[in-house]
């Protein structure tokens, strides 16, 4: 039998799955109006719609005229122009001018490929998404129907970890999929043995991690008391995800995290700081889980000097490690500070991006073809990738390079 297919109207109940439950079907919802700008600022020109595959649904996010800003909307922003900041950030040879022009032949390339027209498939607007538990055959109808829906726009499938969900790797891969190396991603299995003197430094830094978390206990604040305090939220994630670091880092506006606040799947976890203002929040770090998995999705925390003693980036890494042991979940906490991550027992895993391209012309999947090949050669650079199309388990923590992604 065929599983039906279609586009949800947000606005009709009969048109949802009675299994999704309210909180989701607001976030979902809102995707679709007011809109993926409303929730984050430097989304550009994105529309967001909802398909609906037997009884799962699967936000889609679809670019208009103008590219999108932030990274993970853009795969000229995320494969390029990011971690090229990265590297003038960390080198001390190459400056980001110097860099901009050596990389402005590829870029003119990508963009007269049109390569940001794009849309995303199941992407909930945030790092890393749940896998909607689809086969293979229900994959390649809904993808065949969203090429005829829209096309003149590439399909991609973001944060797709084959060494994690190779059933879903593979039921891509059958429907058409084309790999294209993403990033490298840390994750945890909070019940793997640490004991032995070779993981002594790790036991002991997760035991730090252990005791700050239980000493900020009675500062911790509940999600009542998180609630009208959306604007503190959103300038305490823009502090540490763009002041910090890259505008191309995703802006969410306070209407994100009033949507997430009304979300079931969405733990909020947020501190006060020692001296501040009771109930006024100093750090807090926001996650998803899919039954398999805890996401390290979003943080925030006050500004230099001011976190010294909330220490908001270790708390909201020992939120993730103590909710992923409770819940007897892996921790998929995303790309980054690899060190950090890898030094508390996290191993790396490469990531992909599922792209479908052969309902566009030729001079467009030329160009996806082109940063593909690229992104291989980097992979195996880093170590994560073989020659050819197959792709490796995760190497052991210790012997994997600490270099960006």
């Amino acid at each position: 039998m065929t599983t039906p297919i279609a586009i949800v109207d947000p606005a009709d109940p009969a048109s949802w799955p009675a299994t999704v439950p309210p909180g989701t079907r607001r976030h979902l919802a809102a995707l679709v109006d007011p809109g993926p700008a409303a929730l984050m600022a430097n989304a550009g020109e994105m529309r967001g719609e909802l398909l609906r595959v037997g009884d799962a649904v699967l936000p889609v996010l679809i670019s208009g005229a103008q590219g999108p800003r932030a990274s993970i909307l853009s795969p000229l922003a995320h494969h390029v122009l990011y971690p090229a900041e990265e590297i003038a950030r960390a080198s001390k040879r190459i400056g980001r001018g110097t860099l901009r022009a050596l990389l402005a032949p590829l870029v003119l390339a990508l963009r007269l490929g049109r390569i940001d027209r794009c849309a995303f498939v199941n992407h909930w607007l945030l790092s890393g998404a749940p896998d909607p538990g689809l086969p293979a055959a229900d994959w390649a109808a809904a993808l065949a129907f969203l090429a005829a829906r829209h096309p003149d726009h590439a399909l991609v499938v973001q944060d797709v970890t084959q060494t994690l969900t190779p059933e879903l790797h593979d039921a891509l891969a059958q429907a058409g999929g084309e790999p294209v190396p993403s990033r490298r991603i840390c994750v945890l299995d909070p019940s793997a043995p640490l004991s032995g003197r070779k993981r002594r430094k790790l036991r002991n830094n997760r035991n730090t991690l252990a005791r700050l978390l239980a000493e900020a206990a009675p500062r911790q604040l509940g999600r009542a008391a998180l609630e009208g305090q959306e604007e503190r939220l959103a300038a305490l994630h823009a502090e540490a995800n763009i002041g910090r670091h890259s505008q191309l880092n995703p802006a969410y506006t306070a209407a994100f995290f009033r949507l997430a606040l009304a979300c079931e799947d969405v733990r909020l976890a947020a501190w006060a700081a020692p001296d501040g203002p009771p109930g006024e929040i100093a750090a807090f770090n926001l996650q998803r889980e899919d039954g398999r998995r805890l996401y390290w999705t979003t943080f925030g925390r006050l500004p230099p000097g001011a976190d010294d003693a909330v220490r908001g980036y270790e708390l909201a890494a020992a939120s993730d490690i103590a909710v992923a042991a409770e819940r007897g979940l892996l921790l998929d906490w995303g790309g980054g500070a690899e060190h950090f991550k890898r030094m508390r027992g996290a191993v790396l895993h490469q990531q992909l991006e599922m792209v479908f391209t052969r309902h566009l012309p030729w001079h467009r999947r030329a160009a996806w073809g082109l940063l593909a090949r690229l992104r291989r050669l980097r992979a195996r650079q880093v170590g994560l990738a073989p020659r050819g199309r197959d792709w490796p388990d995760a190497p052991d923590a210790a012997g994997a390079p600490d270099t960006g992604g």
